[in-house]
C-alpha cells in the first residue's frame, strides 16, 4: 500500500517542490513542539477597542479573519485577545513554508485539535486528503461531546498566506466549511485569502478585521509616542506629520519609535530612518522579484494608479504585475474607496519607492497624460504632461480653457512645477498665463496672480475678456473687496462668448461676494444656475465646488443641520468620481463641514475632518489651510490649551509665509485669533491694542473670502471688552450698532443670520447680569437658548464660555430636557435640577415654550412685543398665556407672575 506521500493529484504542479519532508520524516513529536504561542512583545501598546473587536469575533463555530500586509501588528493582537482567557483552550500554528504540504499540514491540524491519535502517529495510507479532514473534525466533535480534556476551543492558523498548493487552499477552504459549532477558528494572514468565504458572510459566522481596523488611530498613535512627547523629542505637528505618512502602520511607528529613544544626535524623520527603509526593503521587497521591485517604483509614480493606467504608461503586459495584483499580495497598497478599480500606496512607502529614481520617469508621464486625454481627463494630461516637462503638449492642453481645469485640479502641484517650465514659456503663451493666474490665486498669491495678468499683451486680452474679468473678480473676492469682485463677475457674465465653465466660476465669485452682504436670496439664484452648468459639465469637480458654494450660503444664514445635508452630499460626489488625486473642491467640503460640527460643538468629529482637510489643503496649496489651522486653535482654545492654540497660530503664519501669501490674506484673520485668546485669558491690554490695529488697518466694507464672519466677530470682541472693563454704556451702544447696524443690512425678510441673533442675545444678556438685571439676563440668555437650540448652535456659548460662567448654569439648572441643554450642561459641567422649587405641585408642568412666554411677560412685555420677539404670531402668544393661567389656576398676569415665582417657575 502507497503512503499518502506517493499520492499525485492529477493537477498537482507543486508535488515534489511543496512538500516538506520525504516519507516517514513526519516526526510526531517534533511536529507536536510546533503548537505554541508566539513570544509576546515588551512594553506591548494597550488597543482595548481592537481588543474587544478580536474578542467579540472568536466565538464557538465563527471564523475570525485578520487580513493585513505585514508590520500591522496582526499577531500581537490576537494574543492580546487571548492573554485575559484560558490559553489552554487555544491551539496555536504559526504555519511555515514548508507546511505547504497536504500531509504536513493535516499532521498539524490533527496534532492542534488532539487527534493525532487518528493516524497512529506513522505515515497514513490511502484516501482523499478531504476525507482526512473530515475525520480530524469528526473526532473532534465526538471528543468534544465526551467531554474529553485538553480539548481546545480554539484554533489559530498564523501566516495563512504561506500555503500555496492547491490542495492546502482546499483543505483551509474544508476546514472553514465544516467547521465544528464548538470551535472557534482564528486566520491571520498578510494577503488576501484565495479561498472561499462568502458563505460564512452570508450566513453571518465570519467576522474579518482589516487594515482599517489595525491601523492605529490618532489618539493610539499620540498614546505610543507619549513618552517622546514629554521628553521634548516628539512634537504635535510632528506627531500629526507621522500619523498622516504612516496611516497608522504600528511596525515603522515603532521602529522609529525606538530610534528617537536611542538616538545620540539629530534624529532621522520618519521618511529617512535606517530602520524602516531596512523594514521596506527586507519585509515587503526581498521576498519578490527584481522586476517585481521596478514595478513597484513605477506604479508609485501617479498619485492614484490602476491597472489600466500602469499599462499605459509602461510595456509591461503581465496580469502578475498590476496594481490589482499587488495589492491582493499584501503590498500596502489598498484599493480606493469609490473609485472603482483605483489604487494608492500607503504615503511613507511611496515616499520610499520614490527615492529609487528610476530611470524614463518623465516619458512614463507623457504616456500617462495622452491616456487621461484619451479617457476625456483633460485636468489630469495637463497635470501629467507638466510632470513630463512637455512645453509644447502643456501649451496644448491649456488652451483648452483654464477655468475647466482649475475647477478639479491639484494647484499645488501645478505651481511647483511652474518652477521647472522653460523661462519663456508663460512668455509664449496668454492661456498658460491664465492657468497659473488661477493656481496663484487659490493659493492667496493674488499680488503674483494680478503681475501675470498685467503681463498679457493687449490683443490677446481683448481675446480673452471675458476669462480675465472672472479671475479679476475672484482675485478681488479673495482679498476681501467685495463690492467691486460683484463688478467684475458681472463684467463677465455680460461676456456671450465666454465658456460654460467660465460663466460658472463667475456665477459662484458672485455668489460668495453676495452671501458676505447677507444678501443670500440673490447668492442662491446665482448659485442655482452655477449648480446647473456643474451638473451638466459632467465635472466632479465643479459639482463640489458648486455645493461647497450652496452650503456657505446656508451656513451664512445660521442653518447648520441644512449645510450638513448639503455637504455630505458633496463629499459622496468626491468620493464617487471615478479618479480623483487631492483637489481644491474636496478639500473646501471637508473644511467646511468641520466648521459645521465645531458650530454644534462636535468637537472630536470637526477634528477628524480637519485633518483630512489639512492633508488636501497642503497638497492643493489652497488658501483654506489657513481656515483649517484657525479652527485647529479654536478646537485647542475650547479645551483650555492656549498654548497649544498659540502653536496653531503660528504655525498657520509660518506656512502662509512659507507659501508667499499676501500678508493682507491672512493677517488679519490670526490677529483675530490671538484676540480670542486673550480674551479668554484676560489680557485685556492686549486685546485693545489688537483691536484698535485692526480697525485701523482693515477697510470695513472688505469681507474676506474665508472669514466672512470677521467683520462681525471683531465688532462682538470691541463688545466683550467694554463689558470686561465694565463700561456698559458703551457696550450697549455698540450692541445696538451691532444688531441693527452695516454688518445686517440687506438680509432678506430684515432679520439677521441666526449666528448674529444667538451672540447678540448672549451679549446683551451679559450687559444686563453685569448691570444689575438679573431677571432680564435670564429671560433674555434663555430667548438665545432657545433661538440656538433650534440648529444645535453652540459654538457661541463656547466662545462666551468664561463669561457666562456664573450666568449659564442659572438656566441650565431649570431641567429642560433636549439634546441641546444636555450638550451645553456637558460643556459646562452643570448637573439637571429635574423639578425645582415647588413645581411638581402642577398638575400639568410648564413647557419650554411656555416658560419663555412667562418670563417676557415678567418683565412687563406686551404681547406684540413677545409675538416679535419669539417670531411667533400673536394669535400664538394669546394661546400660551391662556394655557399657563390655566396650569397655574390663576386669571391675570400679575396672579401668573406671583405663583410662578411661588412655585419656583420663574
Amino acid at each position: 500500500m502507497k503512503s499518502i506521500h506517493d499520492v499525485r493529484a492529477a493537477n498537482d504542479d507543486f508535488s515534489g517542490l511543496a512538500r516538506g519532508a520525504q516519507s516517514g520524516d513526519l516526526i510526531w513529536d517534533i511536529l507536536a513542539s510546533r503548537i505554541r504561542f508566539p513570544a509576546i512583545l515588551r512594553n506591548r501598546l494597550e488597543r482595548h477597542q481592537l481588543t474587544h473587536h478580536i474578542q467579540q469575533g472568536i466565538q464557538s463555530g465563527q471564523v475570525l479573519l485578520l487580513e493585513a500586509p505585514c508590520g500591522f501588528g496582526k499577531t500581537q493582537a490576537v494574543l492580546a485577545a487571548i492573554d485575559t482567557e484560558a490559553t489552554s483552550d487555544v491551539a496555536w500554528l504559526t504555519l511555515e513554508p514548508r507546511d505547504d504540504d497536504p500531509m504536513r499540514l493535516l499532521s498539524l491540524l490533527a496534532i492542534s485539535l488532539r487527534q493525532d491519535s487518528s493516524f497512529g502517529r506513522q505515515s497514513v495510507g490511502s484516501g482523499g486528503y478531504s476525507d482526512l479532514v473530515s475525520l480530524i473534525l469528526q473526532g473532534y466533535q465526538r471528543d468534544r461531546a465526551a467531554q474529553r480534556d485538553g480539548l481546545p476551543a480554539s484554533l489559530v492558523l498564523d501566516d495563512v498566506h504561506l500555503l500555496g498548493h492547491p490542495i492546502t487552499r482546499a483543505l483551509v477552504e474544508q476546514l472553514i466549511a465544516e467547521l465544528p459549532s464548538t470551535l472557534a477558528l482564528v486566520l491571520i494572514s498578510n494577503e488576501q485569502v484565495s479561498f472561499a468565504t462568502h458563505t460564512l458572510s452570508l450566513d453571518g459566522r465570519l467576522k474579518r478585521l482589516g487594515v482599517d481596523e489595525l491601523a492605529l488611530s490618532v489618539s493610539e498613535t499620540d498614546a505610543l509616542f507619549e513618552n517622546e512627547k514629554n521628553q521634548g523629542l516628539m512634537t504635535s505637528t510632528a506627531l500629526e506629520h507621522i500619523c498622516h505618512l504612516t496611516e497608522g502602520w504600528l511596525t515603522p511607528l515603532q521602529l522609529y519609535r525606538l530610534e528617537l529613544s536611542n538616538v545620540t544626535q539629530m534624529a532621522h524623520s520618519i521618511s529617512d530612518s535606517p530602520s524602516v527603509r531596512r523594514f521596506f526593503n527586507d519585509a515587503l521587497l526581498s521576498p519578490s522579484e527584481k522586476r517585481d521591485h521596478t514595478a513597484l517604483y513605477h506604479m508609485a509614480e501617479p498619485d492614484l494608479i490602476s491597472d489600466a493606467l500602469y499599462h499605459a504608461m509602461t510595456d509591461d503586459v503581465s496580469t502578475t504585475h498590476s496594481p490589482s495584483a499587488f495589492s491582493a499580495s499584501g503590498l500596502p497598497l489598498w484599493p480606493v474607496t469609490g473609485k472603482g478599480h483605483w489604487y494608492k500606496f500607503n504615503p511613507l512607502f511611496r515616499d520610499w519607492l520614490l527615492t529609487k529614481g528610476v530611470a524614463g520617469r518623465s516619458q512614463r508621464a507623457l504616456r500617462a497624460s495622452e491616456w487621461f486625454e484619451s479617457q476625456g481627463d483633460r485636468s489630469e494630461a495637463l497635470t501629467y504632461a507638466l510632470r513630463a516637462q512637455n512645453a509644447e503638449r502643456a501649451l496644448e492642453i491649456a488652451a483648452s480653457g483654464s477655468e475647466a481645469l482649475l475647477a478639479g485640479q491639484d494647484t499645488g502641484a501645478l505651481l511647483s512645477w511652474r518652477r521647472q517650465l522653460p523661462l519663456n514659456l508663460l512668455e509664449r503663451s496668454p492661456r498658460l498665463r491664465l492657468v497659473y493666474g488661477w493656481v496663484h490665486a487659490i493659493g492667496g498669491q493674488f499680488s503674483q496672480a494680478e503681475k501675470l495678468l498685467e503681463g498679457i499683451p493687449g490683443h490677446d486680452a481683448d481675446a480673452l475678456a471675458g476669462r480675465l474679468a472672472t479671475l479679476r473678480a475672484f482675485i478681488l473676492r479673495g482679498k476681501g473687496d467685495v463690492a467691486n469682485s460683484i463688478s467684475w463677475a458681472d463684467r463677465a457674465l455680460a461676456d456671450d462668448t465666454i465658456s460654460d465653465h467660465t460663466r460658472l466660476m463667475s456665477l459662484m465669485v458672485r455668489s460668495s461676494a453676495l452671501t458676505a452682504t447677507l444678501q443670500f436670496g440673490e447668492a442662491r439664484t446665482a448659485n442655482r444656475i452655477a449648480t446647473r452648468l456643474a451638473r451638466e459639465s459632467g465635472d466632479a469637480g465643479c459639482e463640489m465646488l458648486a455645493v461647497y458654494d450652496h452650503a456657505r450660503i446656508e451656513l451664512g444664514k445660521g442653518y447648520l443641520k441644512r449645510a450638513e445635508t448639503l455637504l455630505r452630499h458633496g463629499l459622496e460626489v468626491a468620493v464617487n468620481a471615478p479618479y480623483q488625486p487631492p483637489r481644491v473642491g474636496e478639500s473646501r467640503l471637508q473644511l467646511c463641514l468641520a466648521l459645521v460640527l465645531w458650530h454644534q460643538g462636535r468637537r472630536d468629529e470637526a477634528e477628524s475632518w480637519l485633518k483630512r482637510s489639512a492633508r488636501q489643503a497642503e497638497q492643493c496649496r489652497d488658501l483654506g489651510l489657513l481656515l483649517n489651522m484657525g479652527l485647529r486653535a479654536m478646537l485647542a482654545k475650547s479645551r483650555g490649551e492656549l498654548e497649544q492654540a498659540f502653536s496653531w497660530i503660528g504655525q498657520a503664519e509660518r506656512t502662509m509665509q512659507l507659501w508667499q501669501v499676501d500678508e493682507p490674506a491672512y493677517r488679519p484673520a490670526l490677529e483675530a485669533l490671538k484676540v480670542s485668546c486673550w480674551l479668554h485669558s484676560d489680557q485685556m491690554e492686549h486685546v485693545d491694542v489688537a483691536l484698535r490695529n485692526l480697525k485701523r488697518n482693515n477697510r470695513d466694507e472688505w469681507v474676506p473670502e474665508l472669514f466672512p464672519m470677521l467683520p462681525g466677530l471683531l465688532d462682538a470682541m470691541a463688545i466683550r471688552l467694554c463689558i470686561a472693563r465694565k463700561e456698559l454704556a458703551e457696550a450697549q451702544t455698540k450692541l445696538t450698532a451691532f444688531r441693527n447696524g452695516d454688518t445686517i443690512d440687506g438680509v432678506e425678510g430684515g432679520s439677521a443670520p441666526l449666528g448674529h441673533v444667538i451672540y447678540a442675545g448672549i451679549l446683551q444678556a451679559l450687559i444686563y447680569d453685569r448691570s444689575g438685571k438679573p431677571d432680564k439676563a435670564l429671560v433674555t440668555l434663555r430667548i438665545a437658548m432657545q433661538e440656538a437650540a433650534r440648529e444645535h448652535y453652540l459654538s457661541p456659548f463656547i466662545e462666551l464660555g468664561r463669561e457666562l460662567r456664573t450666568l449659564l448654569p442659572k438656566v441650565l439648572a431649570s431641567g429642560t430636557e433636549s439634546g441641546f441643554y444636555d450638550a451645553l450642561r456637558t460643556l459646562f459641567s452643570v448637573e439637571e435640577t429635574p423639578e425645582h422649587g415647588h413645581s411638581a405641585e402642577l398638575a400639568e408642568p410648564i413647557s419650554d415654550r411656555e416658560r419663555g412666554v412667562l418670563e417676557l411677560i415678567a418683565t412687563g412685555l406686551s404681547n406684540q412685543d413677545i409675538a416679535d420677539r419669539l417670531h411667533i404670531s400673536l394669535h400664538t402668544v394669546k394661546t400660551h398665556a391662556r394655557r399657563i393661567n390655566a396650569k397655574l389656576n390663576v386669571r391675570s398676569r400679575t396672579q401668573a407672575i406671583v405663583r410662578a415665582r411661588e412655585l419656583g417657575v420663574l
